[in-house]
């Protein structure tokens, strides 16, 4: 196993070697339930293979869960399934059969490693693990399978319950080249601010556009205004995404301000078969460029699993899936395609 770090950026990259990557394939093989329809016994197959993990990639995770390490870590050369099958075109959960790809144990392993694994009813058919990849009728939305570019965002903000941790396996590489995960440290942008900017960012000033509004300010819809820092259990919290909007002209100013430093630090990570990239959701913020995908079975195949430290806290009874309170404010476009997977191609 090789240690190092992504070059221009202070992302940590821990490689496996490949004696290590056979012999963790090896292991994962005997996980057998289906995690889509059998997630608990899944989880249970995946937590009596605690040990399978090499041990410098639970140093490095538990580096980062510590915060001893930056808000992301770069895992290479896992195992990937020999007989991958071709990128789906719609929806996972619109496919004939939902059958395990042969990956998620090597993800859930890694997860584990951080907290409980959580997501949202309305979101992948209530799947704990999403497969992310180009379809058709997302192309033009900010969603995870969209083709535009995919705005630099923490993962679900302003929520009761947020992910504190997000990891993303990638289970093909774009043949292009051409896509690249998004990265930025907001923490460092959001210290390096003056006392007035960060008074500003305190207030309920910041929301999203919608046509299903729950206030309308000078004309525009918009969600419930939200502080962009606040503070949970004395713990500061940074929320942010890319296509935010403020209520008013001096917010609008900070705002503007917090993207342009957000932007000039971003770091464009090429994400390749068998990497993994683990994200602290509370330090730093992710995106993905635009692209321009082939739709032929050949594009980027991502999977995703959220991870929190304040949901279960080891209590599966409590449910691993909650409501997303913020649904019936989405946008109906967005709506549509969260509840009526994209069945075609």
């Amino acid at each position: 196993m090789s240690e190092s770090t992504e070059p221009l950026t202070e992302i940590p990259v821990v490689e496996l070697s490949d004696a290590e990557r056979e012999a963790l394939r090896a292991r994962i093989a005997s996980v057998d339930a289906n995690p889509y329809d059998e997630f608990e016994t899944f989880l249970a197959q995946v937590r009596r293979n605690r040990g399978m993990l090499p041990a410098g990639v639970h140093a490095a995770v538990e580096a980062l869960r510590l915060r001893r390490a930056p808000g992301a870590l770069l895992l290479r050369n896992l195992p990937i399934v020999h007989d991958l099958p071709p990128t789906p075109g719609r929806s996972f959960s619109a496919l004939p059969e939902l059958a395990a790809v042969g990956t998620e144990a090597l993800l859930a392993g890694v997860v584990d490693l951080l907290g409980e694994p959580f997501s949202y009813l309305e979101w992948d058919s209530g799947h704990l693990v999403h497969n992310k990849y180009p379809i058709r009728a997302h192309r033009d939305l900010q969603f995870g399978s969209n083709a535009v570019e995919f705005l630099l965002h923490t993962e679900t903000p302003f929520r009761d319950v947020s992910p504190d941790y997000l990891a993303l396996l990638c289970l093909r590489g774009d043949p292009t080249g051409q896509a690249k995960t998004r990265v930025a440290d907001i923490t460092r942008v959001v210290d390096s601010l003056d006392e007035a900017d960060l008074a500003v960012l305190a207030q309920a000033r910041y929301a999203f556009e919608t046509d299903n509004p729950v206030v309308v300010i000078d004309g525009r819809g918009l969600t419930e205004p939200q502080p962009i820092i606040s503070f949970r259990d004395g713990t500061r919290v940074i929320e942010y995404v890319g296509d935010l909007v403020a209520i008013d002209e001096e917010s609008q100013r900070t705002l503007d301000e917090l993207t342009r430093r957000v932007l000039a630090i971003a770091t464009d990570v090429p994400l390749v078969t068998g990497d993994l990239l683990v994200l602290d959701n509370s330090r730093v913020v992710h995106g993905r460029n635009a692209i321009v995908p082939s739709y032929d079975g050949t594009d980027r195949w991502l999977q995703r699993m959220l991870v929190t430290t304040r949901l279960l806290n080891g209590d599966r009874e409590t449910g691993r899936l909650i409501s997303d309170r913020r649904y019936a404010n989405y946008p109906d476009d967005y709506q549509k395609a969260l509840s009526q997977p994209a069945t075609q191609p």
